[in-house]
C-alpha cells in the first residue's frame, strides 16, 4: 500500500495524518531558497510539502516557522560537511583550499545560481528580524570557528604563516565564502573566476 499523504486522501477516516516533518522541512527549504521569504506564499508551502494548510499551521506555526525550520535544516546538514572537509588528519594547504572551491563550484554551477538559503535570507530579512538573525549569527560564527580551527592546525605544521591571527583570518575567509555565494548568482563570474580568488586567499596565508 502506497505512503498515505494529507492530498491523497486515503487514510482510515478518524486515523491522525502523519507526515515526516523532515521531508517537509526539506521540500520548504527548496521553495525558500528559489523564491525567497516574501515571493513564497503558504500556498506555494503546501503544494511543495504536500501538507494541508491545517497541519502545516499545526506542525510550524506559520510561515515564519517554517523557515526558520528550513534555516535549521539547512544549517546542521552544510556545517556538519563543511566541518568534515576541514578535518582532515593531516593539516595541508590543499585541505582549505578545496573546502573554499567547493564554493565556487557551488555558487556557479551546483546550486544553479540560487546562491545559499542562509545567505539569501540574510540579505532579504536582515536586521529588520531578529529571529532570523539570531540564527544566521549563530550559524557565521560555527563557520568562522571552523574555518579558524583550520588555520590554527595549519600553523602548528608549519602550513600557515604564525604571524596571523587564527579570529581575524576565520572571519576573512567567512566573508571570502560569503562573497563567493553572493558573486555566483551575477552570471558574468565564473567557476574559474572565482577560483582565482581562491588561489590569491591563500597566498595571503602563506
Amino acid at each position: 500500500m502506497a505512503p498515505y499523504t494529507e492530498k491523497s486522501g486515503t487514510a482510515d477516516r478518524g486515523r491522525p495524518r502523519e507526515f515526516d516533518p523532515a521531508v517537509a522541512i526539506e521540500a520548504a527549504a527548496k521553495v525558500f531558497w528559489k523564491q525567497g521569504y516574501h515571493a513564497t506564499s503558504i500556498d506555494d508551502l503546501c503544494e511543495a510539502t504536500g501538507l494541508l494548510r491545517g497541519s502545516l499551521y499545526s506542525a510550524f506555526g506559520d510561515k515564519k516557522g517554517m523557515l526558520l525550520a528550513a534555516i535549521d535544516r539547512y544549517a546542521e546538514k552544510n556545517l556538519a560537511r563543511f566541518a568534515e572537509s576541514l578535518s582532515s588528519a593531516e593539516p595541508s594547504r590543499e585541505g582549505l583550499r578545496s573546502a573554499l572551491l567547493y564554493y565556487t563550484r557551488s555558487a556557479t554551477v551546483l546550486a544553479g545560481r540560487h546562491g545559499c538559503l542562509v545567505t539569501n535570507t540574510a540579505l532579504e530579512l536582515l536586521p529588520n528580524d531578529p529571529e532570523v538573525a539570531e540564527r544566521v549569527e549563530r550559524i557565521f560564527r560555527q563557520m568562522a570557528g571552523l574555518l579558524s580551527a583550520a588555520v590554527i592546525r595549519g600553523q602548528s605544521a608549519g602550513i600557515f604563516s604564525a604571524k596571523l591571527d587564527e579570529r581575524s583570518v576565520g572571519n576573512l575567509l567567512l566573508c571570502v565564502i560569503e562573497g563567493l555565494r553572493v558573486l555566483g548568482k551575477v552570471k558574468t563570474y565564473s567557476e574559474k573566476e572565482l577560483g582565482a580568488v581562491v588561489e590569491v586567499v591563500m597566498v595571503a596565508l602563506s
